[in-house]
């Protein structure tokens, strides 16, 4: 749990109403792609995003996104890093 060193507050909590509205919208999303991706065994994917796994700036961008998401907040982050472990595995079993 991250605290502010100067006034003691919980820097994980939403700041404001818009914040916490944008948090669950995403989490909620990243959940019913991962549920969707959970109960099919080869998601199709665009052509384009099977294309871009051959690039490494791309796997590096999908790192970064996972990092920016943690940091805004843990269950995004969590959210974010699974439905990228399900892209990967997907990918590895397409190429």
């Amino acid at each position: 749990m991250a605290t502010n060193v100067v006034t003691g507050e919980n820097t994980n909590d939403p700041t404001g109403l818009v914040d916490a509205s944008l948090r669950m919208i995403v989490i909620l999303g990243l959940m019913g792609w991962n549920a969707f991706e959970a109960l099919s065994l080869r998601t199709p994917y665009p052509s384009s995003m099977v294309a871009l796994w051959d690039s490494p700036i791309w796997r590096m961008l999908l790192l970064f996104i996972v990092w920016v998401g943690a940091e805004w907040c843990p269950r995004v982050g969590l959210m974010t890093g699974v439905a990228v472990v399900m892209y990967i595995v997907n990918m590895i079993q397409i190429v």
